[in-house]
């Protein structure tokens, strides 16, 4: 597995790949938790011989705490009872989903005062600077990384010459084409003006004019504001992960 934007972060586990990177124990939340292991694609379950190899590379980045994404194949059964003889526990009360609509013409559903624009390359650094209250340093870097390298776009919503909320799309040409709505922010000042739900829009509508057919998008139940945005925008779940704590309790 590569990544172009943070190399030295990515790790080949059993049947997946992992992000990691010691000093991200901190993290609470799987949603913003930097150590992750994906097992998007398993139709079968996880063995403990699997994961057992999984927590070897964890420990040989230094990492005590990761969180397990996986398909509901694969912590079914067996998986599940591999997955519990190591500790890790399903994170709870919070859904995990991934949504999709058709790449199309999109208009928010009211009406906004901000103005909402795609950003370039150039400008992004100062776009983000100006937002700081939402994107760390490392996060706003990766962020002008891809969007530099021609992986991402991105779009701002502005008060004046102020940007107040952000957001991206990667497209992906391969298949059928989709883009993927992700990297969105807005400062704490200027939530509930509609700002988000025009990105959404903008991005859709953009996908299409890539010749993209469908958008695609991952949220959560905690807070249910990106979720709600989503759906009035046509969006639809189509499945939910299945997360998994992991914390290291024998190589501490």
């Amino acid at each position: 597995m590569t990544n172009r934007v943070r190399p030295e972060a990515v790790a080949d586990v059993p049947r997946g790949w992992a992000r990691v990177r010691a000093g991200g124990e901190s993290d609470e939340f799987a949603s913003t938790g930097f150590n992750r292991v994906h097992w998007f694609t398993l139709e079968s379950a996880i063995t403990d011989d699997e994961l057992r190899e999984t927590i070897g590379v964890l420990r040989s980045r230094g990492v005590t705490r990761a969180f397990f994404w996986m398909s509901t194949a694969g912590c079914e059964g067996s998986g599940l009872t591999a997955l519990d003889r190591i500790g890790a526990a399903p994170v709870p009360s919070v859904k995990y989903v991934v949504l999709a609509r058709h790449a199309g013409v999109c208009a928010a559903p009211r009406g906004t005062t901000l103005v909402v624009r795609g950003v370039s390359a150039r400008e992004l650094p100062s776009v983000l600077g100006a937002m700081g209250e939402r994107f760390s340093p490392e996060s706003a870097q990766a962020a002008c990384k891809l969007v530099e390298s021609g992986i991402a776009e991105a779009f701002a919503a502005f008060e004046g010459d102020v940007p107040v909320a952000f957001a991206a799309l990667i497209p992906d040409r391969g298949g059928d084409g989709f883009g993927h709505l992700g990297w969105a922010g807005t400062v704490s000042g200027s939530r509930g003006r509609g700002g988000q739900s025009a990105l959404i829009a903008a991005r859709v509508s953009r996908a299409a004019e890539l010749g993209l057919r469908w958008c695609v998008s991952e949220t959560n139940t905690a807070i249910p504001t990106s979720l709600n945005n989503l759906i009035r925008l046509g969006f639809v779940t189509t499945l939910e992960w299945r997360v998994f704590r992991w914390d290291d309790r024998e190589g501490v």
